[in-house]
C-alpha cells in the first residue's frame, strides 16, 4: 500500500503541472495586455478650458507607454501619465492608448468643453440668443440704474426697447479687448495667454423714473445693419418697478457675513441672525439690501423673510459697556436693545479693533463705561453718520490674536482674545499652545491623484502624523474629524472655536483647474484672510518651501472658510499638487510626510519665539 501510494503522488502533481502550464499559456496574451485607468476627467465631465487641457491616470505595465489622441503622455515610474492635448468646444472624445510591447488597450473618455464667447459673423445680420441680459426678472425702485446687454452683429446700430416705457433706446457696441481665462490667469504664474477680444456687444441702460410702473415688462433689442436691414430678440428677464412709498423690511433668517465690507483690510461685515434691514431692488434670487445709508449688499433670496407691510427697521440704544475678563479672553458686554448689523476692522498699528454698529439711535450720546480688564487699554466712540456708531477698542498687546464678537440674551458681547503664554527654554514654545488641525474635506473626496487616492485620506495622515509631533512637543492638539467623518465648513470652525484653540491649521493638497499646462503648475502654496493670520501663514510658507524642495506657488490673501475664521489664527496649507504626478509620488511618500510635518513645526516654534 505504501510503495502504490509513492507511486499516484508525482502522478498528480505532474498532472497539476500540466494544467496549470496550459492555463497559463492560454492565458498569456491577457497577462501581457496593457491596463489604463482614467481618473481625470470623469466620464460626462464638464471642462473648463480655452483650447488645451490635461489629462491623467495610470497604467500597467509602467513601462507602457501612452498615447492621447494622437500625442504623447508622459508617464511615471509609478506607471503615473499626463497628457496635455488640445480641445474643441461641445461634445469632446479623448482617445486614451497604451502601448506595450506589440499589444494596445484603447480607452474612450467622452467630456463636454463649453462654448467661450466669439465674434459673431458680420456676413449675416443676427442675434446672439446666448449672450441676452437681463436673464433672471429685475424689480427696481425710482433712481436704480438698469443695464442691459445683447451680442450680435458686429458694426451694427442697436436699440432696446422696455414695453409701455421707452422705445428704440440707443446701445453702444463695446470696443473688443482680449480676455484671459481664469485658471492661465491664477495658475499661469503670470505667463497667459489672451483669448480672441469679442466684437458686437452691445450694452445699454436706463434710469428708473419717479412715474415708471412696471410688472413683467419685456425688454427687447433691435440690431440695424448699414442695408437698414433689421433683426429683433427678446430678453428672457423681465422688468418690474416699484413705486410703493411702503419700505420693504426683511429679517435675515441666517447669519450672513462678508468677509470684505470695506476697503481696508480685515473689515468683517456681520449681519447676525434676527437683524432687520431695509429691501431695496431684487435681481434673480438676490436682494439688494441697505444696512446704512447707500451702502448695500446682496444677500440671497433663502436666507430673508420679507416683514409685513409697515414693518419699519429698529433703531438701537445703547446705554452701557463693561469690560470684564479671564485668563483667556477679555469681554466687552455692551448693553444694546436690538441686533443690528456690525463691522469689526482690524487696525494693526496701533494694535486696535474698530466696531461700527448700523442703526443706532441718534439719540445715543451718553455711554456708561466701566474698565475691568487690563487688555483694554481705552475705548472711544462717536457717531459715524446719521445712524452709524463707531467704537475703538485700544488693546495693550502688540498683536492680535483674535476676536468674537455675537449677540447674546439681548446683549452684544465682544470678545477679545489674549496673547497666550508661550514657554520659555528648555520647553518648546508649543508647550500647551492650544491647536486644532483640520484634514480637509470629507465625505467630499477632494482633488484626486492618477494613483486614485483620495486627498481626504491623506489629509487625515498628515494631519495624524503632525499631530503626533505636536504632541510630542508639548502641544494640546485636537482634530477637526476621524478619518472616514464628514464635516460642513462651519462646523469645524466651531469646533476649534468651541475648543479654545490658538491656531487653526487647515491641511489640503492642490489640484490643477482645467485648461491650463499642468508642467508648468508646480509648488507649495499657503493662504490666510484675515490679518492677524498672516504672519504665521508667511512663516510656514518659507518653511514649506525650504522642507519640500518644490518652488513656491506662492502665499494668497484669500476668501477660503476657514481662513476666515476670527477667533484665532487661520491658515490653509496646500504643500504640493495631488494632480501633479511627480508631486503625488511624493505625497504619498513617507520620507516627504515627514518633511512637510517637520516643516510645519518648525515653522510654528519660529512664530511663537517671534511673537513671544
Amino acid at each position: 500500500m505504501s510503495q502504490s501510494k509513492n507511486i499516484r503522488l508525482p502522478c498528480v502533481q505532474v498532472l497539476a503541472i500540466l494544467v496549470w502550464g496550459i492555463f497559463i499559456l492560454q492565458h498569456i496574451p491577457a497577462l501581457s495586455q496593457p491596463k489604463i485607468q482614467l481618473v481625470y476627467p470623469q466620464p460626462g465631465q464638464q471642462v473648463l478650458a480655452a483650447d488645451s487641457s490635461f489629462i491623467f491616470g495610470n497604467v500597467w505595465p509602467k513601462s507602457a507607454s501612452v498615447r492621447i489622441n494622437g500625442k504623447e503622455a508622459k508617464v511615471y515610474r509609478n506607471g503615473a501619465f499626463m497628457g496635455y492635448v488640445p480641445v474643441k468646444n461641445g461634445n469632446f472624445v479623448f482617445h486614451c492608448q497604451a502601448i506595450f510591447d506589440d499589444d494596445t488597450t484603447t480607452v474612450v473618455r467622452e467630456v463636454y468643453v463649453p462654448f467661450y464667447l466669439k465674434s459673431s459673423t458680420s456676413e449675416a445680420l443676427l442675434v446672439d440668443t446666448s449672450y441676452i441680459f437681463p436673464r433672471a426678472n429685475w424689480e427696481l425702485q425710482p433712481g436704480d440704474v438698469f443695464k442691459v446687454a445683447v451680442k450680435g452683429t458686429p458694426g451694427c446700430k442697436a436699440t432696446f426697447s422696455i414695453e409701455g416705457l421707452i422705445e428704440d433706446f440707443p446701445m453702444t457696441e463695446l470696443q473688443p479687448t482680449a480676455s484671459y481665462y481664469w485658471g492661465d490667469a491664477i495658475f499661469g504664474q503670470g505667463i497667459t495667454k489672451p483669448m480672441i477680444g469679442v466684437k458686437g456687444i452691445y450694452i445699454g441702460s436706463y434710469i428708473i423714473q419717479a412715474w415708471d410702473w412696471a410688472q413683467q415688462r419685456k425688454i427687447s433689442f433691435k440690431l440695424t445693419n448699414a442695408d437698414g436691414k433689421e433683426k429683433s430678440a427678446t430678453a428672457a428677464g423681465r422688468l418690474s418697478v416699484d413705486l410703493s412709498a411702503i419700505p420693504k423690511i426683511v429679517q435675515l433668517k441666517n447669519n450672513v457675513i462678508r468677509p470684505r465690507g470695506g476697503m481696508r483690510i480685515g473689515s468683517q461685515l456681520f449681519l447676525p441672525q434676527g437683524s432687520k434691514i431695509l429691501a431695496a431692488s431684487r435681481r434673480g434670487d438676490h436682494v439688494r439690501c441697505l444696512y446704512h445709508e447707500k451702502n448695500d449688499i446682496w444677500i440671497h433670496r433663502q436666507n430673508l423673510e420679507f416683514l409685513p407691510p409697515g414693518s419699519a427697521v429698529p433703531k438701537g440704544i445703547i446705554t452701557s459697556i463693561r469690560v470684564s475678563g479671564d485668563k483667556e479672553w477679555a469681554l466687552i458686554e455692551i448693553d444694546l436693545d436690538q441686533k443690528l448689523p456690525f463691522r469689526v476692522e482690524q487696525v494693526l498699528r496701533p494694535t486696535q479693533l474698530d466696531l461700527t454698529f448700523y442703526g443706532i439711535d441718534a439719540g445715543t450720546d451718553s455711554v456708561r463705561l466701566e474698565m475691568n480688564d487690563p487688555l483694554i487699554r481705552d475705548i472711544r466712540w462717536q457717531p459715524t453718520g446719521s445712524d452709524a456708531y463707531s467704537f475703538q477698542i485700544n488693546l495693550a498687546q502688540d498683536r492680535h490674536w483674535g476676536y468674537d464678537p455675537f449677540y447674546e440674551n439681548g446683549k452684544f458681547y465682544l470678545k477679545i482674545k489674549k496673547k497666550p503664554q508661550i514657554a520659555r527654554w528648555p520647553h518648546s514654545p508649543l508647550k500647551n499652545i492650544v491647536i486644532c488641525l483640520d484634514p480637509g474635506h470629507s465625505p467630499d473626496l477632494g482633488a484626486v491623484g492618477a494613483m486614485g487616492i483620495p486627498e481626504k485620506d491623506i489629509n487625515f495622515d498628515y494631519c495624524m502624523a503632525l499631530k503626533n509631533q505636536l504632541e510630542d512637543k508639548g502641544a494640546l492638539v485636537f482634530l477637526t474629524r476621524g478619518k472616514q467623518d464628514g464635516i460642513t465648513l462651519q462646523a469645524r470652525a466651531e469646533l476649534a472655536r468651541h475648543i479654545g484653540a490658538e491656531i487653526l491649521i487647515s491641511f489640503h493638497f492642490n489640484g490643477i483647474p482645467d485648461g491650463v499646462d499642468p508642467f508648468k503648475i508646480r509648488g507649495v502654496s499657503s493662504y490666510y484672510n484675515q490679518p492677524h493670520s498672516y504672519l504665521l501663514a508667511s512663516i510656514l510658507q518659507n518653511h514649506l518651501v525650504k522642507a519640500s524642495g518644490l518652488s513656491n506657488f506662492g502665499l494668497y490673501y484669500s476668501n477660503l472658510a476657514i481662513c476666515r475664521t476670527p477667533q484665532m489664527i487661520s491658515v490653509l496649507l496646500e504643500p504640493g499638487f495631488l494632480t501633479h504626478p511627480l508631486e503625488e509620488m511624493l505625497i504619498l511618500s513617507a520620507s516627504y510626510q515627514q518633511k512637510i510635518v517637520k516643516g510645519v513645526v518648525n515653522g510654528l516654534e519660529q512664530f511663537l519665539k517671534q511673537v513671544r
